[in-house]
């Protein structure tokens, strides 16, 4: 609030209108100008017709200007303009006049002892000082998140102490503490995922050997109190698992191996709905580890480890997962899915190995139809090779990743892939050495600290999640900003209806209260009307989420087409030209192309049909009810945000080495017979891949539906609460009209020192 708003709030218990000021004489001196403000400042609506009366009170303004006033609406708009012009020469020297006058005044007993120690409260030199810092920390501030956001916890629990009530500091509180950055770790096997992920906690959490130790997924979070969860697979995936063995000879191999190992013991973990063991963190090996004899690693789906570890306590969570070499490709989908959800990607790659092919798949996989927007590519062992190796492993990197790009005509988007791409050297070994106590070891090697690359990679991560420039953390920091203003606002707002309350008189309390009273019963039948509508529109989206399975399933029907009728085509026109099929590679190419475009074109029309319809009614009920809802721009948000990520996580090696297999034997002959033994394949394959794309649009789609009416509910809640409060506020201030005038003033003075105590703060967490 300004100087003049709290001024009227205080010493009027009043809310101050703006208007045009007053015109002012210029050329008046300071200690006139203060001696006039102190005397008029002090005037109110209880002596304000007394001293209208009076040629001395003429005499007065006429030093300030050629104005007459005669109406206390004509005092209030001068008191306003001077109160402009104090503030325009507010040095100490001025303002320890104005004090002396207010003093004087009250000495003579012209004003109270309670109104003169109000005004000295307004024109305390302190104040203009606290709010200037509070400026000039918010004009220089541009910290990282973990600083912006340790300040607003700062700033949170020193509102704490000020607030009536603090449930909405809390839920900020809590927000903040909820929001993970999540960083995923990828790479074929022993490429050196475990060796660095060690390093970078500081603790050898996961075992790392020759052999490749860590078979599943693995989710590692911040926890105090340390353990791990193993979640095995269901019975519906370990059967897709088992039918994609029929057709991929190194999963046969796989399945092979684990009926043999586990027998009529299988059921016992492969259920219905997926079993989960917690288990010690020390017992890890034993569920995750490819050379365990127990084989469990082959029944688990993913591990999620807690522990107390400073990396982790920042508030990043690592996704550790199995190499891309994997032969459970089912473990690929899960992958995707998480790291479609990663803040950022690392893709670890062994120098001696180079790109392989599935590494250069994989970032551009990431990068184009993943939306992952920062991928960070370390190549691993750097000790084993020497500098020019390295800087050789990166270029070769390049060059693969622009013929891929090629290869599947996404040239457009080299400039974008090679935007979200860094490099970094690491020596895993020798990293691990000086994260774990034994630097010397390293150092005799020849590795110090930072030419170990651990350094840097831990730079880039906080560079990269921490910075102003992460849109994400900025985000955050907004939104809890957000909130917080609006908690800051709401407890104002209280305050500041006490304090108004405090200088009316009981008759004038008596007239607000009956007409909050009618107010409250108005908004009250009005917001059980909302009520019911909402509850009328919630069950018609979610009449209109299920149906979009039916509008999702048609699509997809459609899609299968494209997919059957592209690869025909293409097989029609090489045997006509080149009197030879296509090559393996080509129908791997024209299928996977046709899915992910097609996918996001079944995506998009989904997200498209949902906005429209909530759009629809958030339009409506912003137009019966402006003051309850705010404009969709944030739901937009939540959208893209929701429906772009997460939907091209499914596995199609299966299809595509059925459809390889048919049309490798192909001819002008047989295409009328091929065309419908495709469409059965496709049918086929399909199946799980509308179960996946249905199961995630159905989870997105009702979350923002969900969304959308927890909003509306809650700015219900707080309208009805906030009326409530009101009403409980004035009735506490009517019982308390009899109070000594001396503890009133005082009550004022302290409502006043708070409000102003929680702007600073406020305003000191907009930086």
């Amino acid at each position: 609030m300004s100087l003049a708003s709290d001024y009227f709030l205080l010493y009027h218990g009043l809310s101050l209108s703006k208007q045009d000021p007053f015109v002012i004489d210029e050329g008046i001196d300071d200690e006139c100008f203060f001696e006039t403000s102190a005397l008029l400042l002090s005037l109110n609506r209880k002596n304000f017709e007394k001293a209208a009366g009076l040629n001395s009170f003429t005499a007065l303004c006429s030093r300030l200007s050629d104005k007459m006033i005669s109406h206390p609406q004509e005092l209030y708009h001068l008191q306003q303009t001077l109160i402009h012009h104090i503030l325009s020469r507010k040095s100490e020297k001025n303002l320890a006049h104005l004090h002396k006058c207010f003093n004087y005044l009250s000495d003579e007993d012209v004003i109270s002892e309670d109104a003169c120690n109000k005004l000295v409260s307004l024109f305390d030199p302190s104040v203009f000082k606290n709010e200037e810092e509070s400026v000039s920390t918010v004009e220089q501030h541009n910290e990282g998140f973990n600083v912006k956001k340790h300040e607003m916890f700062v700033a949170l629990n020193e509102l704490k102490t000020l607030f009536n009530e603090t449930e909405d500091l809390d839920e900020i509180t809590s927000y903040l503490n909820a929001q993970k950055f999540s960083v995923g770790i990828t790479g074929v096997m022993n490429a050196g995922k475990s060796t660095m992920l060690n390093a970078l906690l500081g603790k050898e959490v996961l075992g790392t050997s020759v052999v490749p130790e860590t078979a599943n997924l693995t989710v590692i979070r911040h926890s105090a109190k340390p353990g791990a969860k193993v979640i095995y697979w269901n019975r519906s995936q370990w059967n897709r698992i088992e039918q994609s063995a029929q057709e991929i000879k190194s999963m046969e191999g796989f399945v092979k191996e684990t009926r043999t190992h586990f027998k009529q013991d299988l059921d016992e973990y492969i259920l219905e709905e997926s079993r989960v063991d917690h288990i010690d963190i020390k017992e890890l090996g034993a569920y995750t580890s490819a050379s365990d004899t127990s084989k469990r690693c082959n029944l688990v789906k993913q591990v999620e480890i807690g522990c107390e570890l400073h990396l982790l306590h920042e508030g990043i969570e690592i996704v550790d997962t199995p190499g891309l070499d994997d032969v459970v490709i089912q473990r690929e989908e899960i992958i995707k899915q998480y790291i479609a959800r990663c803040d950022l990607m690392i893709h670890l790659m062994n120098v001696s190995q180079s790109a392989t092919s599935k590494d250069i798949e994989f970032i551009v996989d990431a990068l184009v139809y993943q939306n992952v927007t920062k991928v960070l590519v370390v190549i691993t062992r750097i000790d084993t090779v020497s500098e020019e190796d390295v800087q050789e492993v990166i270029a070769y990197t390049k060059k693969s990743l622009i013929a891929r790009l090629h290869a599947i005509n996404e040239d457009a988007k080299l400039d974008f892939v090679l935007k979200g791409l860094d490099f970094i050297a690491l020596s895993g070994k020798m990293a691990l050495l000086h994260k774990t106590g034994r630097s010397q070891e390293a150092i005799d090697a020849g590795y110090d600290l930072e030419k170990s690359g651990i350094a840097k990679i831990e730079s880039f991560l906080h560079q990269t999640l921490f910075s102003n420039d992460n849109e994400r953390s900025a985000l955050i920091i907004r939104s809890a900003k957000k909130r917080l203003n609006k908690a800051v606002e709401s407890e104002l707002e209280r305050l500041h209806l006490e304090l108004a309350s405090l200088s009316k008189s009981e008759s004038e309390l008596e007239a607000e209260l009956e007409e909050l009273q009618q107010k409250k019963s108005r908004e009250s039948k009005r917001l059980e009307r909302l009520k019911e509508q909402v509850c009328a529109y919630e069950d018609e989206l979610g009449v209109f989420v299920k149906t979009q399975a039916t509008l999702l399933e048609h699509d997809l029907i459609s899609l299968q087409s494209v997919i059957r009728q592209r690869l025909l085509d293409d097989v029609r026109y090489s045997l006509e030209k080149d009197k030879k099929v296509p090559s393996p590679s080509r129908i791997k190419d024209i299928t996977e192309k046709a899915l992910r475009y097609g996918l996001i074109d079944v995506v998009r029309d989904c997200r498209h049909r949902l906005k429209v319809k909530t759009d629809k009614i958030e339009e409506m009920l912003c137009k019966q009810y402006p003051e309850l809802f705010e404009t969709s721009a944030q739901s937009q948000k939540t959208f893209d945000g929701d429906f772009d990520k997460g939907f091209l996580v499914s596995n199609n090696e299966v299809l595509i080495s059925r459809l390889g297999r048919l049309l490798a034997k192909s001819s002008l002959k047989t295409l009328l017979k091929d065309d419908k033994q495709m469409s059965e394949i496709i049918k086929e394959e399909f199946l799980h891949l509308e179960e996946l794309i249905d199961t995630r649009a159905y989870e997105v789609s009702k979350r923002i539906v969900d969304g959308l009416f927890a909003r509306t509910n809650y700015s219900i809640d707080t309208l009805l609460k906030r009326l409530d409060r009101d009403e409980a506020l004035l009735q506490a201030c009517l019982s308390s009209i009899g109070e000594d005038e001396f503890l009133r003033t005082q009550r004022s003075l302290e409502l006043h020192k708070k409000a102003k105590t929680i702007e600073l703060i406020a305003r000191r967490c907009q930086g």
